[in-house]
């Protein structure tokens, strides 16, 4: 016979030392990372940390400089996704030009880095935390066109 009286909790689960019960839960950790973890998100966030750095690095500090063509293509990364998704498939595909435009920021990135290497760009810490940044960005937006599937 099982001993149910009202107002007794049923006993939990032991819950290890120096951690909360509901800390580190993957399902809670998962629903509120949002849309940056699939491929087009990876992209997305990519193209938002490329123009975080242009704003920084090449408005405020005026240290590092990025190229137009990686700044156009890291803008429509970060609005795409963000617009009418039917608006945007009227045109193309949505994983289809987040994958083209993933790739296309890595290839620039890659010719950027060729540049900066040979014509010197790296005088003070600013150019090179820009770079650095700027450079995981394209990475990143490799990475995620890899994984979206079109």
């Amino acid at each position: 016979m099982t001993d149910e009286r009202p107002g007794m909790d049923t006993p939990e689960e032991p819950t290890p030392p120096g951690r909360h019960g509901d800390e580190h839960d993957d399902a809670k950790v998962m629903a509120g990372a949002g849309d940056f973890t699939s491929g087009e998100g990876l992209v997305a966030f990519a193209g938002i940390v490329i123009v975080v750095v242009w704003v920084i690095f090449s408005i405020i500090v005026a240290e590092y400089f990025i190229a137009w063509l990686m700044l156009a293509l890291a803008v429509a990364a970060a609005v795409l996704p963000r617009l009418n998704r039917g608006t945007v498939e009227k045109f193309h595909p949505l994983p289809t030009l987040m994958k083209v435009i993933g790739y296309a920021i890595a290839l620039i990135g890659v010719f950027a880095l060729v540049e900066d290497l040979r014509f010197d760009e790296f005088n003070d810490i600013g150019d090179i935390l820009g770079g650095l940044v700027t450079y995981a960005a394209c990475v990143m937006a490799f990475i995620g066109a890899r994984q979206i599937k079109s």
